[in-house]
C-alpha cells in the first residue's frame, strides 16, 4: 500500500509521523477473508512500541506486525559504482591526454618535416634548366624536377596537418564532455553517505472483511461494486521517531517601552525519510520525561575515614569510604540547539503565526504555511508566536568594572504562551545590539533582556582620598580611602541608573574594615559589601556618589586582594 506522509508531530526529542493510504481489497464474496496489507521503506529507527493503525471502512483490524526489510540494493552499493565509473572516466581523461600528446608530437614531425623537404626541393628545382616543364621530365634522367611535384608535396603535407587538427579538436570536444560526466559522477557520489544505508522497517496489517460486506453484498443491496476490484478501505499509519526535534530561537525587537518577541522553531530531523510540505504541529511535550517519576533515595552522611582504614577496605575488595554511596539524581536528556538565525525581520512586516492549541502542560502548535523538512538534520525555521510585550526600561553600571552604563528591559510575559528556553537576537529599533539566552519564561514571569551599552548615559569614578596612617596603634596600621562615583544624563529623555559597587570584606580576623561613610544612603547593601544605588536623573541632570572606610591591618602583614 502506498501510504504518504499526511502529518507529523513534532516534540522537543522525538517525532510522530502520520501516514495514510487506501487500498482494495479483492477476495471471493461470502464469508470472512483475511487480507495482510503491507506499508514498505518506513524508517529502521521507528520505535515498534509505538505503531498504531486505524482504519475506515467494513472491515476489523486483526494484527499489526512490524518487520525488518531488507533493501535490494544498499547505497554503499550504488556509490561504489559511481565510484567505478569516476575511475574508468579519470583512465578515459589520460588516454585522450595520451593521444592529443601524440598528434601534438606528429604536428611537431610535420613542422619539422615540412622544413627540411621544402628546403631539399627548392635547392633542386632552382638548379634546374630554365623554362622546362616538370610534365616534360623524365624521372629517371636524373634532372631537378619541376613546380608540380612541389606542389603535389605541399598539398599532401597540408593535407596531414589538417587531420593533425581534426583530431586534436575531436579528442578536446570528448575531453569536455569526458570531465563534465566526471564532475557529475563525483557530485552523485558525494552526495550519498559513504557507508551502506540501513534497511528499513515494513509494517504489515492483517485484516479481515465480515460476512455481508464486499463485491457480493454490494450487489444485493442493489449497487453496481465490481468483484474485480473489491473492497477500498482507508488505512492511517502512524509511529514515533527519536533522531528529530525542535528548538526556540527568538528576535526580541525593542521600540520605546515594547517589546515585540517573535517565537521561531527550528525544526531538524535525520530519520532517513524526507518530510513533504504537509501539516506539521509543534508540541512541547516531552515525552522522554514523561517515562518514569523521580524517586528520592536515602542520603547518608558519614564521618570520613582516615586514609590507613580506607586502604584497608580496599585491599578487602570493599569500595573505598565505609558510607554507603551517595546517589545523583537523574536528569533527562536535553534536546540539541539550532543556529541562530542571522538579522531580524523588517519593521514594516508582520510573521504569520502558528495555531496554538493548550491542553493541560503541552500545547501545541501549527504553523500557517506548510514546511518541508528534509533529512539532511539541518535546521529549518517556522515562524511559532509573535507576542507584543511591556518592557520596563533602565540602566545598569558598575563603574568599579568597566566605566560603561548598559541599558536593559525588564519584560513580563503577559500572553498565554509558556516560552521556551532559547537564544534572543536583541534588536533596539532596526540596530542589532547582541544576543542573549531565555530561559523558560511561564505566563505571568519576567526577564531581563540586555540592549547594550548608552553613551548618553555617562559614568566616572574617581578615587579622591587615600592616606596611610603613620601612627601606629599597637601593631596595626590603617589606610583610608574614599571614591566619588558622578553619574550624568545626556539622553533626551529622564532615566532611572543603579550604580553598584562594593566594599572590602574581611576573611581574617585581624583585618578590619571601619568607619565607612556613604552618601546618599544605597537602596541596597549586602553582607558581602555590594552596594547599590538607584537614581532618577531628569534630561541633562547630574549626581554624585560618594562613600570611604578605613582598612586596619597588623603591620608587616601582606594583604591578598586588596587594591584601590
Amino acid at each position: 500500500m502506498v501510504a504518504p506522509i499526511v502529518g507529523v508531530v513534532v516534540h522537543p526529542a522525538g517525532a510522530q509521523v502520520t501516514r495514510r493510504g487506501r487500498v482494495r481489497l479483492a477476495g471471493p464474496a461470502g464469508g470472512e477473508v483475511e487480507f495482510r496489507v503491507t506499508v514498505d521503506d518506513l524508517p529502521l529507527e521507528l520505535d515498534p512500541e509505538s505503531v498504531r493503525v486505524t482504519g475506515n471502512g467494513p472491515v476489523r483490524l486483526l494484527g499489526v506486525e512490524v518487520a525488518h526489510q531488507t533493501r535490494a540494493e544498499a547505497v554503499g552499493e550504488a556509490v561504489e559504482v559511481l565510484r567505478g565509473r569516476s575511475r574508468t572516466l579519470r583512465r578515459r581523461l589520460a588516454e585522450l591526454a595520451d593521444a592529443d600528446d601524440t598528434e601534438r608530437a606528429r604536428r611537431a614531425f610535420l613542422d619539422v618535416a615540412a622544413r627540411n623537404a621544402a628546403s631539399a626541393l627548392a635547392r633542386a628545382w632552382a638548379g634546374g634548366p630554365a623554362g622546362i616543364e616538370a610534365d616534360t621530365r623524365d624521372p629517371g634522367s636524373g634532372e631537378p624536377p619541376g613546380p608540380a611535384p612541389l606542389a603535389a608535396a605541399g598539398r599532401a603535407l597540408a593535407a596531414e596537418i589538417d587531420g593533425v587538427h581534426h583530431r586534436r579538436r575531436a579528442l578536446a570536444e570528448e575531453r569536455e564532455e569526458v570531465e563534465r560526466e566526471l564532475a557529475a559522477t563525483e557530485r552523485e557520489a558525494a552526495r550519498r553517505p559513504d557507508r551502506d544505508a540501513p534497511d528499513a522497517r515494513r509494517v504489515v496489517v492483517t485484516l479481515d472483511a465480515p460476512a455481508g460486506t464486499g463485491p457480493e453484498a454490494d450487489r444485493e443491496a442493489g449497487s453496481e461494486a465490481d468483484p474485480e476490484v473489491g473492497l477500498e478501505v482507508e488505512l492511517e499509519l502512524s509511529y514515533r521517531v527519536r533522531t528529530a526535534g525542535w528548538t526556540s530561537v527568538y528576535d526580541a525587537r525593542v521600540e520605546g517601552e515594547r517589546v515585540t518577541l517573535t517565537w521561531y522553531g527550528m525544526v531538524s530531523q535525520s530519520t532517513g525519510e524526507d518530510w513533504p510540505a504537509e501539516q506539521l504541529t509543534l508540541s512541547t511535550a516531552r515525552t522522554a520525561v514523561a517515562r518514569q517519576l523521580p524517586e528520592l533515595e536515602p542520603w547518608y552522611v558519614d564521618v570520613r575515614q582516615p586514609r590507613m582504614q580506607q586502604y584497608m577496605a580496599a585491599a578487602a575488595g570493599a569500595p573505598e569510604g565505609a558510607g554507603p554511596p551517595v546517589p545523583f539524581p537523574m536528569s533527562a536528556p536535553a534536546s540539541a540547539g539550532a543556529p541562530m538565525p542571522r538579522g531580524g525581520r523588517r519593521a514594516a512586516a508582520r510573521d504569520v503565526e502558528a495555531v496554538h492549541d493548550v491542553t493541560g502542560p503541552v500545547a501545541t502548535y501549527r504553523p500557517a504555511r506548510p514546511v518541508a523538512i528534509p533529512a539532511d538534520g539541518s535546521p529549518h525555521r517556522t515562524t511559532v508566536a509573535v507576542v507584543e510585550l511591556v518592557a520596563a526600561l533602565d540602566h545598569l553600571t558598575a563603574p568599579k568594572v568597566a566605566d560603561e552604563v548598559h541599558l536593559r528591559a525588564t519584560v513580563t510575559n503577559t500572553s498565554d504562551h509558556t516560552l521556551l528556553p532559547g537564544k534572543v537576537s536583541v534588536f533596539h529599533g532596526s540596530g542589532f545590539v547582541g544576543t542573549a539566552a531565555l530561559d523558560l519564561l511561564a505566563p505571568g514571569a519576567e526577564t531581563e533582556l540586555h540592549l547594550g551599552v548608552d553613551d548618553r548615559v555617562r559614568i566616572e569614578r574617581d578615587l579622591v582620598r587615600r592616606t596611610t596612617g603613620k601612627r601606629i596603634v599597637g601593631n596595626a596600621r590603617s589606610v583610608e580611602v574614599a571614591y566619588r562615583i558622578r553619574v550624568t544624563n545626556l539622553a533626551a529623555r529622564p532615566v532611572r541608573v543603579t550604580v553598584r559597587d562594593q566594599l572590602p570584606v574581611s576573611r581574617h580576623e585581624s583585618v578590619v574594615v571601619r568607619d565607612v561613610q556613604l552618601k546618599p544612603e544605597p537602596q541596597e547593601r549586602t553582607d558581602l559589601g555590594v552596594l547599590a544605588w538607584t537614581l532618577e536623573l531628569a534630561v541633562g541632570a547630574r549626581q554624585d556618589i560618594g562613600f570611604s572606610f578605613r582598612l586596619e591591618h597588623p603591620r608587616g602583614v601582606d594583604l591578598a586582594g586588596w587594591t584601590t
